[in-house]
């Protein structure tokens, strides 16, 4: 009889990186690009989580601001130095965005066992959409995002309709 293979199936493979001094993954499905961060357009009229827009492989698109849409305390050491560029499908189609980072720290395999549900908070806390899970490690915590849930589909329509193509 032949040997089975441990079946790895269950296994997902995630970026970590770190901002405003915690550890997050996403999906690396999701990651097209970490790129340096160069200089962004401001749009005056944004939410307020996001910082710019900025070409990226032709195309114009939204930047935001990590720290603030993950409503996280600058420590004054935070860089932004890295821009993650996300593709995700929303229920309104594919939408591309920068994610500004401090640093990405690894990519690594991560079994659906060990992220754990956010219902380990305190009951009257409600974890935003974003954050899928967290996972212990090394003591700590990698918290788990969606990044398909950063920017909603009305604060994306708005960038849309107020950035001119000439």
């Amino acid at each position: 009889m032949p040997q089975s293979t441990p079946s790895v199936q269950n296994k997902d493979a995630y970026m970590v990186y770190r901002v405003g001094g915690r550890m997050y993954a996403a999906p690396v499905s999701c990651v097209l690009e970490v790129i340096l961060t160069e200089s962004l357009l401001p749009m005056s009229d944004a939410a307020s989580y996001i910082v710019g827009i900025t070409h990226f492989r032709g195309k114009v698109i939204p930047v935001i601001d990590t720290l603030k849409r993950l409503s996280l305390p600058s420590d004054g050491k935070d860089t932004n130095a890295y821009t993650v560029v996300f593709e995700v499908e929303t229920d309104m189609g594919i939408r591309t965005f920068g994610a500004l980072v401090d640093k990405v720290l690894s990519v690594g395999e991560f079994s659906r066992s060990e992220i754990k549900d956010v219902d380990v908070m305190p009951s009257d806390f409600t974890a935003p959409s974003y954050i899928k899970g967290v996972i212990e490690q090394d003591g700590g915590y990698i918290i788990v995002v969606s990044p398909s849930k950063f920017i909603s589909n009305e604060d994306y329509s708005k960038i849309n309709n107020n950035v001119s193509y000439n």
